[in-house]
């Protein structure tokens, strides 16, 4: 009988065949009994009550968990790459919500674009080239997409509580403001600071109006750090241009229609690091574990 895995991610459906060649996929209720795991955050009550347990993929997890899978001979994958699939997926929301790519989709197979010139007027979008793109958050994801952002003969600015160091700024090629010059210049803005106490509802109505007016709003951090009601208003008022959120204020239920209203609001089901590659390294990373 193959040992079980007790898994707490949305897994690809690939990464969750490659998982079954190795182990009995299960539910986080056998997380107690089971030999392997595969979460985002490691519970470090585990470190209590996970009594089998060999081998745990994870994005995240404590040091105190950390040294305890150490002394326990629990082996620990992580997967770096998430933060450059993150990356990825908000470069992806920015271009979207720029070209406006949904709302042509829908177009198209709505079979709207008989008025074929009436329509690229409507859909009309931005570039990249020569705009100025503002990270607030320059941790691993906000680096990664900075990289990412080279390409593309940008601005790119960022703000953040602790500089990066002159040698990094250089490599990636962006320069650190003051958060007001950050609202103030970007024409392009995403949220990339983690979500806590002192950032909680942070970004609210004075953020949004001090905003460069026709900004491309992008949240791929966490929907608590911004404020919903400042975000509707923004919206309303054409602070924003146009705005694209991998994570909203309440997930896995249908999203208000005061939200839905805007047309030129994208919504993706917190998708940043859902990707197969990204999946199949953790699930490849805790299979070596049992094989070996």
């Amino acid at each position: 009988m193959k040992p079980r895995c007790a898994v707490g991610i949305a897994l690809h459906p690939k990464a969750k065949k490659l998982l079954e060649e190795t182990y009995t996929y299960a539910g986080m209720d056998a997380a107690d009994e089971a030999e392997a795991a595969l979460v985002y955050g490691v519970p470090d009550e585990w470190m209590k009550t996970a009594k089998k347990l060999r081998a745990v993929g994870c994005h995240s997890c404590s040091r105190e968990f950390e040294a305890w899978a150490a002394a326990k001979g629990v082996s620990i994958v992580k997967a770096d790459s998430l933060w450059r699939t993150v990356a990825e997926h908000t470069l992806a929301l920015a271009m979207a919500a720029a070209r406006n790519v949904p709302q042509s989709d829908e177009a198209v197979r709505q079979g709207k674009w008989q008025d074929h010139e009436g329509l690229k007027v409507l859909f009309s979008g931005h570039d990249f080239q020569g705009r100025t793109f503002g990270i607030w958050g320059m941790g691993q994801i906000g680096r990664e997409l900075a990289a990412l952002l080279k390409g593309f003969s940008m601005e790119v600015l960022y703000s953040d509580i602790r500089p990066l160091p002159s040698e990094e700024e250089k490599r990636l090629g962006v320069s650190r403001v003051k958060f007001q010059e950050l609202l103030a210049r970007s024409d392009y803005f995403c949220v990339l600071v983690p979500h806590n106490a002192s950032t909680d509802r942070l970004f609210g109505r004075e953020a949004f109006s001090a905003l460069k007016k026709g900004c491309i709003f992008i949240n791929t951090a966490r929907a608590g750090i911004v404020d919903k009601e400042a975000f509707i208003e923004a919206m309303e008022k054409g602070w924003i241009g146009a705005a694209a959120l991998d994570v909203v204020w309440e997930e896995a239920r249908p999203q208000p229609e005061e939200l839905l209203r805007f047309k030129n609001l994208i919504f993706t089901p917190h998708l940043g690091g859902s990707t197969f590659e990204c999946d199949a390294f953790l699930v490849r990373g805790i299979s070596a574990v049992q094989g070996a």
